[in-house]
């Protein structure tokens, strides 16, 4: 074994440069084939990713910057590759990946992995929420939520079951499941949708979701013509009291996020009131509740999905309106 690969981690996964591999284990043949020959029976944005890689090219005396077709392959491609080789090489490559992996699901790896991974994350809240970005900009549906949620509770706004909600990811090629854990596909890894929450003292860690990844989830459910239980069309006539340990916004508070005038305070009620948010037969429910101001008045608060359901309506009246 001449050199080391270069190990990268993308994803919360460490992949290797197909080329770098190819170039290690002596490859006779040209690349083109090697990967024809050989990542057939491996699925793209699980096993592998397509990358272009630039390279200096010497021409006519001067240097020229090529790009060249490469593949970032996860450590598991890379040591079955280095089986399928069939030579010392491979062997010796073979050997090195183990250990790289060995290293890598240490507990303690893990675990320090997760803390890093959770800094970077309320750092980069911190700056999102900052100077940088105007309070009165827009209305963050998430504000009660800058943790971590899971799948199940994205659901069960939705009617369905976390495990159904999965299902549904893995038919549109979001997650993909290996062993019982789950993984984003690799077009994803960079857009900051999930985050992996670590139990100690074992190291064991579960994907969830961040606000971005909810709201992306969103998204795609409603491009799917997939709505919110209270969107739908049938309503329903019992609403159970449910648990819910997020922030609360007052009507004045929403209008406030979302740079409204006051008189829309009165308007926020209304479309509540329409979209039939306000619990009926208890003080609460996952979209409202009912309490008492400083002078013993009612007053209504919402749930960060009830402040998203509220946004959205006042979007369509923006949009349909100009405003």
């Amino acid at each position: 074994m001449n050199e080391l690969i270069k190990v990268e981690v993308k994803a919360d996964t460490q992949v290797v440069s197909a080329r770098e591999l190819y170039k290690g284990l002596e490859i006779k043949r040209r690349f083109s084939a090697w990967v024809s020959d050989n990542f057939k029976d491996f699925i793209e944005d699980v096993d592998f990713t397509s990358v272009r890689k630039s390279t200096e090219v010497k021409n006519n005396g001067g240097i020229q910057i090529r790009e060249l077709q490469d593949y970032a392959i996860t450590i598991s491609m890379a040591k079955e590759l280095c089986m399928m080789s069939h030579t010392e090489l491979g062997k010796e490559y073979r050997k090195y990946f183990l250990e790289l992996e060995r290293k890598w699901n240490d507990p303690k790896e893990v675990v320090k992995r997760g803390y890093a991974i959770l800094q970077n994350e309320n750092k980069q809240l911190k700056i999102e929420n900052g100077i940088l970005k105007p309070k009165a900009d827009k209305y963050d549906r998430y504000l009660s939520n800058k943790g971590l949620i899971t799948i199940t509770e994205i659901a069960k706004e939705y009617g369905m079951s976390g495990v159904k909600l999965n299902q549904f990811l893995r038919d549109k090629r979001v997650i993909y499941k290996r062993g019982n854990k789950w993984f984003v596909y690799q077009k994803y890894a960079n857009e900051r949708y999930v985050g992996y929450e670590i139990h100690l003292p074992e190291g064991r860690r579960s994907l969830k979701w961040t606000p971005e990844g909810e709201m992306f989830i969103r998204e795609l459910l409603e491009n799917n013509n997939i709505k919110p239980v209270l969107e739908q069309p049938q309503q329903l006539t019992v609403q159970e009291t449910v648990k819910y340990s997020g922030k609360y916004y007052t009507a004045s508070s929403i209008a406030y996020n979302l740079g409204l005038s006051e008189e829309w305070i009165m308007k926020i009620g209304e479309i509540a009131n329409n979209l039939k948010l306000k619990p009926r037969f208890s003080d609460e429910n996952i979209y409202c509740r009912k309490t008492l101001d400083d002078n013993g008045f009612p007053r209504w608060e919402y749930t960060q999905y009830g402040a998203a359901l509220i946004e959205n309506e006042i979007n369509k009246f923006r949009l349909a309106n100009q405003i």
